[in-house]
């Protein structure tokens, strides 16, 4: 089992929205399917490393790259809950940081969870059963989590977002168009105001 490498960077690809690298590791070319926000950034000049996670299948064998240990670690967590395949998990890792995925676990935020392409409810909500105090580990990772003196705000603007939300549905609008509508809208509660004020809810 692959589980780091370090080499040269000799090519990138794209498939659909899969991004990865081919890594020169001792003159063996592997192929590496790595978080699209990470491989934007890559200097590919000088030598790289990534902690890898293999997946052997009869037809194929396919390895995900993390510039992070974390990362690596709860991909595998993820990935180990049921009817999670790793592409979803890829998608969650690209959308959120790894405290702010953990802290939507642990508080049951689905709002957040929901917004990444992929991600239904019942999707959101097995990720909350499977892994809600399953944690811990990934809080000593020197990552400050979200002050919790602030979550009955992110609260209050949850309960906004799904108020827009059943507006739009008795607008007649479908839960695939109020997805793609609403995730602009960001956590940040006073990046907002305004919106949510033009809004006029009662």
């Amino acid at each position: 089992m692959i589980s780091w490498l370090k080499g040269q960077i000799i090519n990138t690809w794209q498939t659909t929205s899969k991004k990865g690298i081919v890594l020169n590791v001792g003159g063996i070319g592997y192929e590496i399917q790595l978080l699209p926000k990470q491989i934007d950034k890559i200097d590919q000049t000088n030598s790289k490393e990534f902690w890898i996670h293999q997946i052997i299948r009869e037809d194929y064998t396919n390895l995900f790259g993390f510039k992070e240990l974390n990362q690596r670690d709860l991909f595998r967590k993820i990935i180990g809950v049921n009817g999670i395949g790793p592409q979803i998990a890829m998608s969650l890792l690209e959308d959120l940081d790894v405290d702010q995925l953990v802290y939507a676990i642990e508080i049951n935020d689905l709002t957040l969870l929901t917004k990444t392409q992929g991600i239904g409810k019942r999707i959101g909500e097995r990720l909350v059963l499977d892994l809600k105090n399953k944690l811990q580990e990934f809080s000593d990772n020197s990552v400050d989590f979200p002050d919790k003196n602030n979550l009955s705000i992110s609260t209050d603007y949850d309960n906004y977002l799904e108020e827009i939300r059943l507006i739009l549905v008795s607008l007649g609008y479908l839960e695939s168009e109020i997805k793609e509508t609403t995730k602009f809208i960001t956590i940040n509660e006073k990046e907002n105001t305004l919106l949510i004020n033009s809004l006029s809810i009662d």
